[in-house]
């Protein structure tokens, strides 16, 4: 495949940094809004339960649907129709109504999920020598946007006068993101580089790829119950909902150059073994505080916290380099995103039906601290494996 010029190569990396703008907007912006949007009638109680839960279980079924449709129409067109998608839900949580928000929430982040798996393998396939940069660049876009929503939607809803227009404003990044991608995608052979072979459908996945899953699922999980419930955990211990958003906005502020650093350590065996570490101990005593200690030092909790998340780019890193392509790299991002957001439903949805019941929030916290636990375990294995991450490919 001949290389893109310059041009086309900017323009790509600008459509590659909006579309991971979008893969958390449309979560923090409805986490940190549920609290008002409740209050202002545009969504019951018995909703509200259902949005932190939809994103994993939507990126479930995306990460198993998600490689059948870039083989079936395309990677440009997968990628296109799924912002498509993404636009038109944000814009539909204009409409202050439960069926709406969690309507539009839900096509939101069906599209989302489909971005979530191509991104990796359209980084592979679209930044060459580039890889290790441009990967850093989006993870931190991804976070910088995720933040940026969580501790401007409460504010930015206060502006416009009303929750749900506050909630639909943030489609504009799904208008621009869809638009960028349509003019650079003209500029690269995107579908040939992400054909695989007429063999591979025979071959077994790379070692590691379970162990991989495994790590994802749990990373997941734990991320999802904290973008979903750390906003209305907050405010239940007397934080106002707006010092509550801007919790979670510290939690994702953290988490880009603690990311940045865990991308950059990805490269070895010993620097992942490093972050397994320190992003699994970030979780384990960051939850712990918000649980012996909710108000003694919440912007502390929020920053080990944000240590924690760096857990995500760290896996998209080790996902990117996995296999032997790009074509490769989809079947791993496919299985461990598909299989990985399955398992990590039940710790959003399974928050928000032990709130629901009257619970109180300490047996949530002492599950994620178990599970942080646990994912550093998986994790140490995972960086064990002879031939999995592909460290020095």
């Amino acid at each position: 495949m001949t290389p893109p010029s310059r041009r086309a190569f900017a323009l790509m990396l600008a459509a590659l940094l909006l579309l991971a703008v979008n893969l958390r907007l449309a979560v923090t912006t409805a986490s940190v809004l549920l609290p008002l949007l409740i209050d202002e009638g545009a969504l019951t109680p018995q909703a509200a339960i259902v949005i932190p839960a939809l994103p994993t279980a939507m990126f479930a079924v995306g990460g198993v649907f998600t490689p059948w449709l870039s083989r079936r129409i395309g990677a440009v067109a997968a990628v296109t129709w799924a912002m498509g998608a993404v636009t038109v839900g944000m814009l539909v949580r204009f409409v202050p109504d439960s069926i709406a928000i969690v309507g539009g929430t839900a096509l939101a982040t069906a599209g989302i999920a489909v971005v979530n798996v191509m991104l990796p393998a359209l980084v592979r396939a679209t930044s060459g020598s580039r890889m290790r940069s441009v990967t850093t660049a989006y993870t931190t876009m991804l976070s910088g946007s995720a933040a940026i929503g969580a501790a401007a939607g409460v504010p930015v809803a206060h502006l416009l006068g009303s929750a749900a227009l506050g909630l639909g404003a943030w489609s504009l990044f799904a208008v621009l993101a869809l638009v960028m991608w349509v003019v650079a995608a003209r500029g690269h052979d995107v579908d040939g580089a992400l054909a695989p072979p007429v063999s591979q459908a025979r071959t077994a996945l790379p070692r590691g790829t379970w162990a991989l899953t495994g790590f994802f699922a749990l990373q997941a999980l734990l991320a999802f119950v904290v973008m979903g419930w750390l906003p209305t955990i907050a405010v239940e211990t007397g934080i106002s909902p707006a010092r509550a958003g801007v919790l979670l906005g510290i939690v994702i502020m953290v988490s880009i150059p603690a990311g940045i650093a865990a991308v950059s350590m990805a490269h070895t065996l010993r620097g992942v073994r490093i972050g397994v570490v320190a992003v699994s101990l970030g979780t384990a005593v960051g939850v712990s505080g918000l649980w012996l200690a909710p108000t003694l030092a919440p912007e502390l909790w929020s920053v080990l916290m944000g240590v924690g998340m760096a857990a995500f780019p760290l896996t998209l890193a080790l996902i990117a380099r996995a296999g032997s392509g790009a074509a490769e790299a989809t079947r791993v991002s496919g299985v461990a995103q598909g299989v990985g957001y399955a398992i990590s439903t039940v710790g959003p949805l399974g928050a928000g039906a032990w709130y629901s019941s009257g619970g109180e929030w300490g047996p949530v916290l002492v599950a994620m601290i178990i599970g942080a636990v646990l994912q550093g375990v998986v994790g140490l294995v995972l960086a064990s494996a002879p031939a999995e991450p592909a460290a020095n490919r």
